[in-house]
C-alpha cells in the first residue's frame, strides 16, 4: 500500500467519528472561525493547515501535490464498459486527449457532458479527473468527454479557452460517429473548467456554432482581476488562499492586456442573451461572489438559471466526495440538476 493509500484509510477513519467530536478536534487545530462548514471540512481543512501550499513549489511539484490531494479524497474508481482516449486537433500539428465514459445503460442516442477540469489552469487534467467522471457519467447516465486542455505556464491564456472551444467543434462534428444526441450536449466544469464551461458557450455563439444545451458552471472563476470582495473575506483559511489565486494567476495570465478578454474574464462579456440555460454552483468559496454575478448577469439577459449553494463547502468539494459525505450529496445534486434539464 502507497502513502496515499494508506492517508486516504486514515483519514476515511477519521471521517466516521460523530460530527460533535469532528467539531471539537477541528476547534482545538483552527486559527479562525469556522463554524457554520460541514465538520468533516472543518477537520480537512486544519488537518491541510501542514502540508505545503501548491505556490509554495516548482509547478511540477504542485500538479503531483494536486494529483496525491485528489486520489486522497475523491470517490472511488468505478468500473465503466467503455473508456476510450480520443486525440483531438486543435491547432497546427496539436492535438490533446479528450477521454471518453459511456456507462453500460446510456441510450443508443445518448446526451453528453463535456468536462473541463479545474486546477487554476495550472494543474490538473484527465488523469486526475478520472474518477469522478466516472462518477457523474454513471450517475447521469450520460456519456461524459474529459478535456486534457493544455496548461500554463507552457500554454498561458487564451490556450486553454481556444482549445476548449476546439474540442467543442470536433464534438459537434462527431455526434453521429460516437452516438450522441446533438440536441442534449452539456459543457460542465470546475473552478477554471468552470471558467471554460462557460468562455465555450460565448464562444460557439459568437462562431456561429450549435450552443451546448446546458452548462454547469461550478464555482467558477469567471473575472481574472480577482478584485471581488470574497476574495478578500474568505481568501485565507477556507481551501483556496489568495497567494495561491495569485499564483495561479501569475501562470495563466502573464500579460496583463488579457484580463479584459472575455476568454479571460466572460462577466465582462456585456452581451449574454441567447446563451444556455445554466446551473451555477457555489461554496464558501474566494470565487463566490464572482459567480453569484455572472448567474445574475445571465438572468438579465433572459437566461434560465438555476443557482445551487453549498455554504458547508468549501471550493473543491466536487473532488472530495471519497471523504467528505457532504460533498458527495453535493456532487449528486448537481448531477441530478444536469439530468433533469437534459431530460435524460
Amino acid at each position: 500500500m502507497n502513502l496515499v493509500a494508506l492517508e486516504r484509510a486514515a483519514l476515511k477513519s477519521l471521517m466516521l467519528l460523530p460530527r460533535p467530536v469532528l467539531s471539537r478536534l477541528a476547534a482545538g487545530m483552527e486559527t479562525r472561525g469556522r463554524d457554520h462548514l460541514d465538520p468533516h471540512i472543518r477537520l480537512l481543512l486544519a488537518l491541510s493547515a501542514a502540508k505545503p501550499a501548491l505556490n509554495t513549489v516548482p509547478v511540477a511539484q504542485a500538479r503531483k501535490l494536486y494529483q496525491d490531494m485528489i486520489a486522497l479524497l475523491d470517490v472511488a474508481e468505478r468500473p465503466m464498459p467503455v473508456v476510450v482516449d480520443h486525440q483531438v486537433p486543435v491547432a497546427d500539428d496539436t492535438a490533446v486527449l479528450v477521454r471518453r465514459y459511456r456507462p453500460e445503460n446510456a441510450p443508443r442516442l445518448a446526451p453528453a457532458i463535456l468536462y473541463f477540469h479545474g486546477g487554476g489552469f495550472t494543474v490538473g487534467g484527465v488523469e486526475e479527473y478520472d474518477r469522478l467522471c466516472r462518477y457523474i457519467a454513471e450517475r447521469t447516465n450520460t456519456v461524459v468527454l474529459s478535456v486534457d486542455y493544455r496548461l500554463a505556464p507552457e500554454y498561458p491564456s487564451p490556450t486553454g479557452a481556444d482549445d476548449s472551444l476546439a474540442v467543442w467543434r470536433w464534438l459537434l462534428d462527431n455526434t453521429a460517429a460516437l452516438g450522441l444526441d446533438p440536441e442534449r450536449l452539456a459543457v460542465m466544469g470546475d473552478s477554471a473548467g468552470g471558467n471554460l464551461s462557460a468562455v465555450v458557450c460565448q464562444q460557439a455563439k459568437l462562431a456561429g456554432l450549435a450552443l451546448p444545451a446546458l452548462q454547469v458552471l461550478i464555482y467558477p472563476t469567471t473575472d481574472g482581476a480577482l478584485e471581488h470582495e470574497s476574495v478578500q473575506t474568505l481568501g485565507q483559511g477556507f481551501g483556496l488562499d489568495l497567494p495561491l489565486l495569485t499564483w495561479f494567476r501569475s501562470h495563466f495570465i502573464p500579460d496583463p492586456v488579457m484580463m479584459a478578454d472575455y476568454r479571460v474574464s466572460p462577466l465582462r462579456n456585456p452581451e449574454l442573451d441567447g446563451l444556455p440555460p445554466a446551473i451555477v454552483i457555489t461554496a464558501t468559496d474566494p470565487l463566490r461572489d464572482e459567480g453569484l454575478e455572472y448567474a445574475e448577469k445571465l438572468r438579465a439577459a433572459g437566461v434560465d438559471v438555476t443557482s445551487l449553494d453549498f455554504p458547508q463547502l468549501v471550493h473543491g468539494f466536487i473532488s472530495m466526495g471519497g471523504a467528505i459525505p457532504a460533498a458527495r450529496k453535493a456532487v449528486d445534486e448537481i448531477c441530478d440538476a444536469a439530468v433533469k434539464q437534459l431530460k435524460v
